[in-house]
């Protein structure tokens, strides 16, 4: 049955006539261009202005699964071909995990960290500061809106936790590109070949 998504399906194709190398480095540096591109965002980028960077990360995300997955699969004997392809699917799934996880802590230690810089920049006073830096790291607004220069304030704040995050996934997909030129077996996937 087909892959529904189109990217991975035409990367499966690309695979059987090129070998695992041209689609997992591909992938790997257009992932990296999508990231280093929305380092640029802040608080009032229109969604029109990025949503092909999106699109972008997609396609790169499609372009290194089926490679990944193949070449796991034909590095073993046919019998521990199973064990491959689950090996491959709980290091994705840990991977999703942690890699949430250390954004998530660098993307919140950033902000907090950025936050009384940013309310000094948009002039607020600085009798409201901790109640606006108790608000963030709660998650609690309160019942009173919050100013506009506050609000300015934490969202360049939050845009600098993600400026963060966005360049940490540069530099981690720049590696892997580059690990996957020099490392990876270039064998198509119809090269499989079976021991008795």
């Amino acid at each position: 049955m087909r892959s529904r998504d189109p990217v991975s399906y035409a990367t499966g194709r690309v695979i059987r006539r090129t070998g695992f190398k041209l689609p997992l480095t591909l992938g790997f540096l257009i992932g990296a261009a999508a990231t280093a591109g929305l380092t640029t965002l802040d608080p009032t980028t229109p969604y029109a202005r990025v949503w092909w960077l999106f699109a972008l990360f997609g396609a790169a995300s499609g372009m290194v699964a089926a490679p990944s997955t193949a070449a796991a699969l034909v590095s073993v004997s046919h019998e521990h071909a199973g064990m491959a392809s689950g090996a491959v699917n709980a290091f994705r799934q840990i991977g999703s995990v942690t890699g949430s996880s250390l954004l998530g802590a660098l993307l919140a230690s950033r902000l907090q960290s950025q936050l009384p810089d940013r309310l000094d920049a948009h002039h607020v006073p600085r009798a409201a500061w901790p109640a606006v830096e108790h608000a963030v790291s709660t998650g609690s607004s309160g019942h009173r809106a919050a100013s506009p220069n506050v609000t300015a304030a934490v969202g360049d704040a939050f845009a600098s936790g993600v400026h963060a995050g966005m360049t940490v996934i540069t530099g981690v997909f720049l590696c892997a590109a580059l690990a996957s030129a020099l490392l990876i077996h270039n064998r198509p996937h119809h090269t499989t070949a079976t021991t008795n």
